[in-house]
This record gives C-alpha cells, structure tokens and sequence, in this order.
C-alpha cells in the first residue's frame, strides 16, 4: 500500500485548523501578516543514515529535524513561530508510519508553541529526508557569532557530550564492555539526548541584552567555540576541566580510561545546548536565569585576544583541532 499523501495532509490539517497563517494547508502557501519585529528564518534538513542511524524511525527523523531548527533559533534569541516541513521518504516506507507522524509534529509543536504552516510530501529515491524551515520572531537585536568581546566570559548550558556518547552506544555492539559501567537508566539518558535534543528556547529568548556572541553546538564545542572565535576575531580559552558533564559521562569516561577518545566523544556535536560569551558582570544573572529556568549554566572560559580556540587541563594546552562534526 503506498502512502497517501492527501490523508496525511488531512491528518496535519486537523490540528493546525486554529492557526490562520496555515490557511488550513488547503491552498498554495501561508500569509504570514507583518510585524513590528524582525523575523529570523532557518532551514537545517537531516537525512536517514547521515544525521541519524539507518535503524531510526521516521518520527525520530522527524523530530529531531524540528527540534533543532527551533536550536537554530535560540541561537539567535528568537521566539520560535512557525514551521513549514519539507518530508522526501524512502521508497520502502510503512505508510502506517504516518500517523505516528503526523501525531510527533502535533506534540512538537504544542510542546513549543509554534505552528505548522506549510511544506511538501513526495517518494523520493534515496534516503528519507526531512527538510525544516523555522521562522522565529525578534523582540531585540539578534545575537550574532560575532559579537564576542576581549574579556567575555564563555558560557555553555546543560551537560557536554551525552548525545554523542549516547550515539556510540546506539552503534556498539550488544555485548560491549566499554558500556558495562552504566545501568539502564544512564543508558536511557544518553540515547535519549541523542533521539530528541532539548533546544534552549526560553534561554536564548532572555540573552539579547546579556550575551555578545552565541551559537547552538551542534558540530561539537570545540568546533563551535572555533565559529566565534573565527567571527569575532578573538581567541576562546576554554577550561577542560570546567565543562559540565553527566554522570553516565563521567562513569564511562572513568571506565574506557582513554583521554583520547574522551576528547573526541566530548567534542563530537549533536549537544544543542546553548555556547555563548557575555562580559563579566552578568555572572550573576545568568545564574539567576538558569535557576529559574531550570538550565544548567556553566561558565567555562575566557574570551582573550587572538583568534583560535585553546584549551587547557590544568597546565597542559590540548590539541581539539581533530574534533567536530563536518558536513563533508
């Protein structure tokens, strides 16, 4: 049976029937009425077997194609507003699948408050691909990868490293004893920061008038913390030993004893978490706000002149340049 395009739409339709820039999703596109404030627009597309395993479902592909749109967002401290998704599935695909589907966009976006107003569906010949266009709303000036200033602290939120951590595990045999030391419940944090990021909306929404520079990490700290440092033309000094972790991380790291391959797993991407410079005398609100946000923030360097990243573990200065995801 091949999926039918039009019940799946239906399926759409049905809850985003209050939102009136959708238009219901019965005509060409969605009017979207100006506003007083700029609108910040993203796209970022994951594909089956290259942002994700093979063996992932279509509603994780799904979800965490929306999700981190919505941490490109927050990344330029934007309120998230509208999606309009662009959905290429496989030849092979269940068309039962659908309603599953269908029901993860509903939840996403509830979850986040924004609307679904538009996209395509068609079968395409390679792996399924979903492509995500976020349209977020600016109450002040966006913060940009360029702002950090000479004397900034460096910030990040949450926890570093679970998410690729939690891929390894995905991708390790069964039997693995680099595994041994986490029980279910650790095993189950670290997949789950894998399958569904928390991108840190509320966050990036509260920082236009404290942060100078941010970015989501994605590609890896160390390769994201290089971005503001290649943008602003400064240098990120990073303390290794500042950089919050799990506690699945820290028993595995304990375990596997490998410093090397600690450090590739730590820089390895997928985080979503928030990386941003703001200068001194915010310490204490951005305190404040994660506490009543309820976001790990953790200051973790210093901006200084130049225009690389260093990091150091106590004395030593440690080469991360190996470190990160690419695209090609």
């Amino acid at each position: 049976m091949k999926p039918n395009e039009f019940g799946f739409i239906g399926q759409l339709a049905e809850f985003v029937s209050q939102t009136p820039e959708s238009l219901s999703l019965q005509d060409d596109g969605a009017i979207i009425s100006a506003t007083k404030n700029r609108l910040v627009v993203v796209k970022d597309l994951v594909q089956a077997g290259v942002h994700t395993l093979k063996s992932d479902s279509l509603c994780d592909i799904v979800r965490k194609a929306i999700l981190v749109n919505l941490s490109d967002l927050a990344a330029m401290g934007a309120r998230p507003k509208f999606i309009l998704l662009g959905l290429c599935l496989g030849k092979n695909v269940d068309p039962e699948q659908l309603t599953s589907v269908a029901e993860t966009i509903r939840v996403e976006c509830e979850e986040y408050s924004i609307a679904l107003i538009g996209g395509d569906t068609v079968i395409g010949l390679g792996p399924t691909t979903v492509s995500v266009t976020a349209i977020g709303e600016l109450a002040s000036n966006p913060i940009l990868r360029s702002g950090a200033k000479t004397g900034d602290d460096v910030w990040v939120t949450g926890d570093i490293g679970d998410a690729a951590l939690g891929l390894r595990l995905l991708q390790s045999d069964a039997d693995s004893h680099e595994f041994s030391c986490l029980d279910a419940g650790l095993r189950s944090t670290i997949t789950e920061k894998y399958y569904s990021p928390s991108p840190r909306v509320e966050l990036g929404m509260n920082l236009p008038s404290i942060a100078n520079s941010l970015i989501d990490i994605s590609d890896g700290l160390f390769a994201d913390a290089r971005h503001i440092a290649s943008t602003s033309k400064v240098s990120l000094q990073l303390d290794l030993s500042a950089v919050p972790l799990s506690l699945a991380f820290v028993q595995w790291s304990n375990h596997v004893d490998n410093f090397d391959l600690m450090l590739r797993v730590l820089g390895g991407g997928d985080d979503y978490e928030l990386l941003f410079t703001a200068p001194i005398q915010h310490r204490q609100q951005i305190q404040n706000m994660g506490a009543k946000l309820s976001v790990k923030t953790s200051k973790i360097g210093t901006v200084i002149a130049g225009n690389k990243v260093v990091v150091t573990n106590g004395k030593t200065t440690i080469n991360t340049a190996s470190t990160g995801f690419t695209h090609f």
